[in-house]
């Protein structure tokens, strides 16, 4: 977790781990407050997380975000982190239910974020899925839903709101 302060007020903030046994990062949260936005603290957030999880040997950092295809909204968000270099995974995704008695969330896509080159064409799916198991296992105690299809390779896609 990493907060940037601004005078004595949080202007923002991250929050990301790294999971042991795949090695991949994910980002869980990152917030900037309305009068800190647009100054590219976001972006410089999203930077020192993925360079510290790279530091640490991270195959990939990646994300959730809601899928906009599905939800008819979140386009902003989405374009904003491809405009930062992520890329989407081109593979059906499942987030795990968070907690007792919570839904698992299937209107999600994982994105992969650039670090200090940008992301290749595509992926090898055996750390994603390795970390989709190790997810599920931490968050659920069993595997992933059946939904879930991680191929052994992972192209990596822009979405477009015009491309619906």
């Amino acid at each position: 977790m990493q907060l940037a302060l601004e005078d004595d007020a949080i202007a923002g903030g991250i929050c990301y781990e790294r999971y042991p046994r795949s090695g991949c990062g994910l980002v869980t949260y990152l917030v900037v407050a309305p009068g800190a936005r647009t100054r590219g603290l976001g972006r410089a957030l999203l930077q020192g997380a993925v360079r510290a999880l790279t530091a640490q040997a991270a195959p990939v950092v990646l994300g959730e975000v809601n899928d906009p295809r599905v939800h008819g909204t979140g386009w902003d968000r989405l374009v904003r982190f491809q405009r930062w270099g992520a890329r989407v995974l081109e593979a059906r995704y499942v987030q795990p239910a968070l907690g007792p008695g919570l839904a698992r969330d299937r209107r999600l896509v994982l994105i992969a974020f650039a670090g200090e080159t940008p992301l290749p064409a595509e992926l090898a799916g055996a750390p994603v899925r390795e970390f989709v198991d190790e997810l599920y296992a931490a968050t659920e105690g069993g595997a992933p839903d059946a939904e879930v299809a991680i191929p052994d390779r992972l192209r990596l896609v822009e979405l477009s709101p015009s491309a619906r």
